[in-house]
């Protein structure tokens, strides 16, 4: 028998063009779970959670959102927001959306970077 090897967890890359995370959409999505930090730094930080979403916005096109295409469709639940935004302010720093991944478990991974203000 044979075996089969998983390379790589997560698919999609972080194909978003950087943001404030105050300019990104909360609208008509939330969390299913509590979201849990995968990763932390100064630098910045990777948090993941089960997103719930109700629809997308006219002109946004559903099967990019964790695409490598540029899509700056995607939402983050309130939440979420909150835990990049009280990370990087401990470092006097603002965060920065920079896209979201996708786990083996259809889990979603937000990445953000901590920029000097």
């Amino acid at each position: 028998m044979g075996s089969i090897m998983v390379s790589g967890c997560l698919f999609g890359g972080a194909p978003e063009r950087p943001r404030d995370v105050a300019d990104v959409s909360s609208s008509d999505t939330s969390t299913i779970i509590d979201p849990k930090i995968v990763k932390s730094s100064e630098e910045g930080i990777e948090i993941k959670y089960a997103q719930l979403s109700f629809g997308f916005d006219a002109g946004c096109n559903p099967y990019k959102t964790y695409s490598s295409d540029l899509n700056e469709c995607a939402k983050l639940p309130e939440n979420v927001k909150d835990i990049a935004i009280e990370h990087c302010a401990e470092s006097g720093k603002k965060a920065v959306f920079l896209g979201n991944k996708t786990s083996l478990l259809q889990m979603t991974i937000s990445e953000f970077s901590c920029e000097e203000t």
